[in-house]
């Protein structure tokens, strides 16, 4: 049986109620999802909150998946889209308490200390870089680059301009040519 089978199968089953098919589901995507939320946000912590958020809304709305495309696609809109809005969610908690400055050096020192408890763990190269990249221009760029949207979807996701996608996404490859030098 191929994945898009299998998937098909445990989402059907899940569905139905069946916890065991669902936890299948959840072990088969979670490292994907997961890599997802941790290029989006930028943040280990913030990923794994992500990462749980899209599993329970997966299991709210697993019932709205109609089989018009692959599971995975439907699954990975909808974690970007969850991403996104605790994003945007998190960013209008911290604005209320914080000034502009202030949140970059919060999330500044939030990402280092993660990276110095988490050492032991490696993550590619890239991946880092992407990391250092402010955060419309990482998402922008990871939507694109990484997540094959489309700059008109990542403009209606991020409620942008499109020239305003391409021009952070232009950004992010200047950004990045520049840091792998």
């Amino acid at each position: 049986m191929n994945n898009a089978c299998l998937d098909d199968a445990l989402v059907a089953k899940a569905k139905g109620g069946d916890k065991a098919a669902f936890k299948l589901l959840y072990q088969r995507h979670q490292g994907r999802v997961y890599a997802i939320c941790l290029r989006l946000s930028g943040s280990a912590d913030h990923a794994d909150e992500i990462c749980q958020d899209c599993f329970v809304r997966l299991w709210q709305k697993l019932n709205q998946f109609n089989g018009d495309s692959q599971f995975t696609t439907w699954l990975y809109k909808l974690c970007v889209h969850q991403a996104i809005n605790s994003m945007k969610a998190k960013q209008s908690f911290w604005h209320r308490f914080l000034p502009e400055s202030s949140l970059s050096e919060h999330h500044q020192s939030l990402s280092e200390n993660h990276q110095t408890q988490n050492g032991h763990q490696e993550y590619h190269r890239l991946d880092k870089l992407i990391m250092q990249l402010p955060q419309r221009t990482r998402v922008v760029f990871v939507l694109c680059a990484i997540e094959g949207y489309q700059h008109d979807e990542v403009a209606q996701i991020l409620d942008i301009a499109v020239g305003t996608s391409k021009a952070q996404y232009h950004r992010a490859k200047q950004m990045l040519q520049e840091m792998l030098v």
